[in-house]
């Protein structure tokens, strides 16, 4: 059996991969799952869990090497832009120093790294098309560059690894809203709100995203991959698609062109996934946002 670590298990997608790893039957029975964060919050009793904080390097490289995971699922990070840019130090801690422990520790364990990056990496500035993996990262927010230092310290590990970059991750959490869910709450209690057009991404369905990275492992896989969803849109055409699915009034959303933000935000955030399609082929679907939103739909209660 492949003996997967997830670090950050009780984060968003890391609480997602173990859920959908449960469900899913035989399909990842194959994989033997162990959960590390700061915190066990909600982990299901049957899956061995770890306290792993990543800022720890000697702490983190002792119950690592004790483990000794095939595969190391890294998803914990410090990912709200604007504090990171507030709390720069902490960021950097957590973002930049705390993968290079993880990086320690797989050169130990002779582990896999799968590391989860961002489209925040690039400037935006790419005027025709979607960003591919092949271009260079020029990030502008201290997240950004949090992100991009990890990803350099990886390519020059000479580990084993993967990374995949996301943007705008969503689905249903109970703990805290993410964009999409900011924007359904919104709708349905029937406030106006204002979003920007000047601003391109490719929204990730968490769920979605979970079943491609346990794909991404079972095919072994290895370099950069994005693994964002199936589609490139403003953020003001992703509330109006919000509003259809859910049959909620879009004469609510406002478009604007500027709001005010701490952290600089690439104006094309659109990742290309042309190199993850010839990998996966017509064994998953990649989700578009009225995929994910049709999903989310009819799954109400998760």
């Amino acid at each position: 059996m492949k003996k997967i670590l997830v670090i950050g298990a009780n984060g968003f997608l890391g609480k997602t991969i173990l859920r959908i790893s449960k469900e899913s039957g035989n399909i990842y029975q194959d994989f033997k799952f162990i959960a590390a964060d700061i915190d066990n919050i909600n982990i299901p009793p049957e899956i061995p869990f770890y306290y792993i904080d990543i800022t720890k390097s000697e702490d983190s490289l002792k119950k690592i090497e004790n483990i000794s995971p095939d595969v190391i699922l890294l998803t914990a990070a410090m990912t709200d832009v604007d504090a990171c840019e507030i709390e720069k130090d902490l960021a950097t801690k957590v973002n930049t120093e705390g993968p290079k422990n993880i990086i320690k520790a797989c050169k130990k364990t002779n582990s896999k790294l799968l590391f989860i990056s961002t489209d925040f990496i690039f400037d935006g500035k790419k005027e025709k098309g979607a960003y591919k993996e092949t271009d260079l990262p020029n990030p502008l927010s201290h997240y950004g560059k949090t992100k991009y230092e990890a990803e350099l310290a990886i390519l020059h590990s000479e580990l084993d690894f993967l990374i995949c970059r996301i943007a705008v991750l969503y689905g249903w959490n109970k703990e805290k809203l993410n964009f999409i869910t900011w924007i359904l709450s919104k709708l349905k209690q029937e406030e106006e709100i204002s979003i920007v057009t000047t601003q391109i991404n490719s929204p990730t369905y968490v769920i979605n995203l979970s079943k491609i990275l346990l794909e991404l492992i079972k095919k072994d896989a290895q370099g950069i991959y994005h693994t964002a969803g199936d589609c490139v849109l403003n953020r003001y055409e992703i509330a109006l698609i919000c509003a259809e699915i859910f049959n909620y009034n879009k004469t609510l959303i406002k478009p604007i062109k500027y709001f005010k933000q701490r952290a600089i935000r690439p104006k094309n955030g659109g990742l290309n996934r042309e190199k993850l399609k010839r990998l996966i082929g017509n064994e998953l679907k990649i989700f578009n946002l009225n995929d994910g939103l049709i999903h989310m739909r009819e799954n109400l209660k998760e």
